[in-house]
C-alpha cells in the first residue's frame, strides 16, 4: 500500500461541461442562464453544480488571482491620491478583500500565553479489616 500522497487527476470534461463552465464565467455565474445557453435541461441545473464544484471553485480561485495585481495597484492608487475620489472607501475595502482571499493579507498572530496549574493529590491507602477484605467505602 503506498501511503504517499499521489498527485490528483485532472478530470476529463466534455465539450458541453466546458462550454458550460465558460458560460458561467462569462456571464458573472448566473448558473441557470449558463447551463440552458449550453443545451442542458432547467431540471439539471443542480445536479451539474454538484457535478462541477470543484471545476468551479478551481476556476474562481483563478480568477481570484489573476485579478489579485488590479487589486494592489487599486490600494496603492487609493492611498496615493492627494484628493479622495466618491467610492473610494469602498474599492479601498473591496480590493483588501481581494488580497486576502487570495492569501496575501497581513499575517495576524495570536499569542497564547496560558498558565496551567496541575494538582496532585496523595491519598492514603485503602484501610483492610482483619480478614484481608479491602473496605470500599
Amino acid at each position: 500500500m503506498n501511503l504517499l500522497l499521489q498527485p490528483k487527476k485532472e478530470r476529463e470534461l466534455t465539450d458541453q461541461q466546458q462550454q458550460f463552465l465558460s458560460l458561467l464565467f462569462e456571464n458573472g455565474g448566473n448558473v441557470t442562464a449558463a447551463a440552458l445557453d449550453a443545451g442542458y435541461s432547467r431540471g439539471s441545473v443542480g445536479w451539474l453544480k454538484n457535478t462541477l464544484a470543484e471545476e468551479i471553485v478551481e476556476r474562481t480561485k483563478s480568477l481570484l488571482a489573476t485579478n489579485a495585481l488590479r487589486a494592489a495597484t487599486r490600494l496603492v492608487n487609493t492611498i496615493d491620491n492627494a484628493i479622495p475620489e466618491r467610492g473610494d472607501e469602498l474599492r479601498f475595502r473591496a480590493a483588501e478583500s481581494l488580497l486576502n482571499r487570495v492569501g496575501l493579507a497581513k499575517q495576524e498572530t495570536i499569542n497564547h500565553n496560558v498558565q496551567a496549574i496541575h494538582g496532585v493529590v496523595l491519598l492514603p491507602p485503602k484501610n483492610s479489616d482483619e480478614d484481608g477484605v479491602t473496605i470500599d467505602g
